[in-house]
């Protein structure tokens, strides 16, 4: 059994931001040399997330206007209350409150996904795409792929 890990570097436009990171995906894959296996896609912000569904201008309105209504910036979150907040302080957090953004992740699940890898491709559909999503404001991130199998 092999293992292969990958990360990448970019600079989210901030709000609710996708981007299309299938093919730097597929690239890592390809470079693995993995054939048979399992590709496991990964961000390592609590404000971020790495989801499969399609990369299409109106669903990617329709999915962040939904989420814009379930979680509205502009209601109260503990998280954001100063007087109250005690744990995991960040200054550039009390310029921005960051509650909204926390709570759309923990709606959206975990912070990957893992995509099975045949013939060194992702197993995708016909219109899947690996989304990384930024629920927060513009910031520097990351993201990983590793790749394990055969």
């Amino acid at each position: 059994m092999k293992v292969f890990q990958r990360q990448r570097e970019l600079r989210t436009a901030g709000g609710l931001a996708v981007r299309d990171i299938t093919d730097e995906v597929n690239e890592a894959v390809q470079e693995s040399g993995i054939v048979e296996g399992i590709a496991c896609i990964y961000s390592p912000h609590t404000t971020c997330c790495v989801r499969v569904n399609e990369f299409e201008a109106g669903f990617i309105d329709d999915f962040c206007e939904l989420l814009q209504r379930l979680v509205p910036r502009e209601t109260y979150y503990a998280h954001d209350d100063w007087d109250k907040r005690t744990e995991n302080i960040c200054p550039e957090d009390m310029d921005f409150g960051n509650g909204h953004s926390h709570c759309m992740a923990m709606l959206l699940g975990t912070a990957g996904e893992s995509v099975p890898v045949r013939d060194g491709e992702l197993c995708l559909g016909t219109w899947q795409r690996v989304l990384f999503i930024e629920l927060d404001r513009e910031r520097d991130r990351r993201w990983l792929v590793q790749v394990v199998g055969n």
